[in-house]
């Protein structure tokens, strides 16, 4: 008795670590496929400009109602990509980099680039640049794929449309 008891104890904590392994290994991955999947919009190496935040928006997740998003599904499988920022005036804007397996490994802030747009090339492993434009920031990309992730701080919402054309200015393309 004692013995079957034990059994199945033994059995039952290794099916549990088998599938919190599972869920730790996996488990980035699938999310962002999902965000992927999600964000693609126009195709990959795409810039896509979404609404305004509301309480029902969930394509980025927590999503704020202060924040217009704009998103880049990159792969950098055959070409480098080219990513170019917008600088919307007097207010807040990042670009985040984030790999396939959810981790972020580069941003990039409007204090940083003194509020003027910045060229970033993404590049994958083994791929060489040609030589770019004084200023051009060159990123290696730790994954084929991932997400470009651009956020515009709204910080007086009498200037959405004016900050919403402004971000629009983004650009996401493959380099040639």
């Amino acid at each position: 008795m004692i013995a079957r008891l034990l059994g199945w104890t033994v059995f039952t904590l290794a099916v549990a670590a088998g599938i919190h392994v599972a869920a730790v290994a996996y488990a980035p991955q699938f999310i962002m496929w999902r965000a992927m999947a999600a964000t693609i919009g126009k195709g990959v190496n795409t810039i896509t400009h979404g609404e305004r935040a509301t309480a029902a928006a969930r394509r980025i997740v927590k999503p704020s109602p202060d924040l217009l998003y704009s998103t880049c599904v990159y792969d950098v499988s055959r070409n480098p990509v080219r990513i170019t920022t917008a600088a919307p005036t007097d207010t807040y804007w990042s670009v985040a980099f984030y790999a396939a397996n959810t981790d972020n490994f580069f941003v990039l802030n409007d204090t940083q680039t003194g509020g003027k747009p910045a060229s970033i090339v993404l590049i994958g492993k083994g791929q060489i640049v040609p030589p770019q434009p004084e200023g051009t920031i060159t990123v290696s990309a730790p994954t084929t794929t991932g997400i470009v992730l651009f956020r515009t701080l709204v910080n007086d919402d009498a200037r959405e449309s004016e900050l919403d054309r402004q971000r629009r200015a983004a650009d996401c393309a493959p380099l040639r």
